[in-house]
């Protein structure tokens, strides 16, 4: 009689994780790239310190991008990959902390100027500016709606006049620059960084006219002090297609873009943004 031959068995697959850039600090973005895996539904989450991550397929890997909140307190924080067959892939993920300066900022005339009733209506309208936008930008889509690299905003190199992560003082009001700033003369054309739908599209007093567009997956761009809107809540955009006007609208001492990114319902820098997810 033949002998009966061996089983065959399958060899399980290594999987990693790797995290770029791998210095962060706070209010950054990183990708984490999940090495040895071809196929998202063999995954059961992903999370950073116990909150989910988004995961899509990008160039025949499987990937993840998480925005660092900008008050998280600096350490480090566990990334955890369950997979499907009961696997369990952890690493460390290093949080450092920004350096963040304070200038003196004036109240612009259109807000009143600097003045005792102009500050306190600053101070009660700032809470329901930012409610409007929390209320939009803390709803992760389950849908990618963009593909490729994430465009510039404006047309041409862009000039930065104003950093994020620093804290404007104003009188006994604090507020911290939770954007970038470009150099643009009003009325020049502002468009969609990507493709995605636009969530709100607005005037509100201390962000002037503001767009924003969802791209799924918790990424948002939002474009704000715009001197005209040219998208409804609900209209679908493609990249490049134009979006608005920059301006000089609500808080604001000159023309120009404000762009704000966020991930996850997180602010984070628009430029280090660009850097991980924009043109090479």
């Amino acid at each position: 009689m033949e002998a009966e031959k061996p089983g065959i068995v399958s060899a399980v697959e290594p999987v990693s994780l790797s995290v770029f850039p791998t210095a962060l600090i706070q209010g950054e973005p990183a990708r984490i790239t999940l090495d040895g895996i071809s196929d998202i539904s063999n995954i059961e989450s992903l999370a950073l310190d116990g909150k989910p991550l988004a995961v899509f397929a990008d160039e025949g890997k499987v990937a993840a991008l998480v925005g660092i909140d900008f008050h998280k307190k600096p350490g480090s924080y566990p990334i955890v990959l369950t997979l499907k067959d009961g696997r369990k892939i952890e690493e460390e993920f290093e949080i450092g902390q920004r350096v963040v300066a304070t200038e003196e900022f004036d109240i612009p005339e259109q807000l009143g100027g600097n003045t005792p009733q102009a500050e306190h209506e600053l101070t009660s309208t700032l809470s329901r500016d930012a409610a409007i936008l929390n209320s939009v930008t803390t709803i992760i889509g389950p849908e990618r709606l963009w593909s490729g690299e994430f465009r510039l905003p404006l047309d041409g190199s862009l000039t930065v006049t104003d950093t994020y992560g620093y804290k404007r003082q104003t009188g006994s009001v604090s507020l911290s620059h939770q954007g970038t700033d470009f150099r643009a003369a009003e009325g020049t054309s502002v468009y969609a960084m990507n493709s995605g739908k636009v969530v709100l599209a607005q005037s509100l007093r201390n962000f002037g006219n503001t767009v924003i567009i969802d791209h799924g997956l918790g990424i948002m761009t939002m474009y704000m002090h715009l001197s005209e809107i040219g998208v409804e809540a609900g209209d679908n955009v493609g990249k490049g297609d134009p979006v608005a006007k920059s301006g000089n609208t609500g808080y604001s001492l000159g023309p120009h873009l404000h762009l704000s990114v966020r991930i996850g319902g997180f602010s984070i820098d628009p430029m280090k943004f660009l850097e991980l997810m924009g043109p090479k």
